[in-house]
């Protein structure tokens, strides 16, 4: 477990858990502020969002041998992020007592995911390579290097499952993750684009969709120097 140092109202030094907003001693993570070479967008991700970057980010920390020990452990990364899965299929229903337990649980995740950014640079410094391999996106303070191209060749299939799409794409350069949107209105209707995945193949396959229609897709490459524009749309009917 981290700790920190701060001064109370009274001047003397106080010890507490380690918050991913405040200052931690010998170098154990750095104010978040501090670490300009995050791309800190966790703060606007919605809770099935947040679920999806934190499985993206245990997938690429579980037996990454750059970081054999993490704080948070990725035990508790992944305590905190069941949690929220568990309060958003209780808001399902609706109910200001459940939604707000989702939004404790969302933030609760925010945390530390947030600690965890912060131990990750802690330990690899301007490494980017290694920070990239462990799930987190970065800055880049060179305006040479190139940003990912839009994704070509998008194409969605009807899957032989009931409720599922099959996409795929071409390999794009520069990417290191892939944002998959869908559309069950109109590609055209804007506010109906919803982010379902994050992922590092150039194939997904979406489940849960509503049967006998048919939906739209996108997809955007995200790099460590920026995003690529969103691809053309594509779409299948869903059995």
């Amino acid at each position: 477990m981290s700790w920190c140092i701060r001064k109370g109202n009274t001047g003397r030094s106080q010890h507490f858990n380690s918050e991913p907003v405040q200052t931690c001693v010998a170098g154990v993570y750095q104010n978040l502020s501090d670490m300009s070479l995050l791309v800190k967008a966790i703060a606007r991700l919605n809770a099935v969002q947040l679920v999806a970057r934190s499985l993206f980010i245990e997938e690429r920390l579980q037996g990454n041998l750059d970081f054999t020990s993490l704080s948070p452990s990725l035990a508790e990364i992944a305590t905190k992020r069941e949690a929220l899965q568990q309060a958003i299929t209780e808001a399902a229903d609706g109910g200001r007592t459940a939604t707000a337990k989702r939004e404790q649980r969302r933030r609760e995740l925010k945390l530390a995911l947030d600690a965890l950014a912060g131990d990750v640079v802690s330990q690899v410094g301007d490494d980017t390579e290694k920070i990239l391999d462990a799930g987190f996106f970065v800055r880049s303070n060179s305006r040479t290097q190139e940003g990912p191209p839009t994704p070509l060749k998008l194409r969605a299939r009807i899957s032989d499952h009931v409720g599922e799409a099959r996409l795929d794409w071409a390999t794009t350069r520069n990417a290191v993750l892939f944002v998959v949107e869908h559309n069950a209105v109109s590609p055209d209707v804007i506010e109906a684009w919803v982010q379902v995945a994050e992922t590092t193949r150039i194939k997904h396959v979406v489940r849960g969709l509503a049967s006998a229609k048919e939906h739209w897709f996108r997809v955007r490459a995200i790099g460590s120097v920026g995003k690529s524009p969103w691809s053309d749309v594509a779409r299948t009917l869903v059995r």
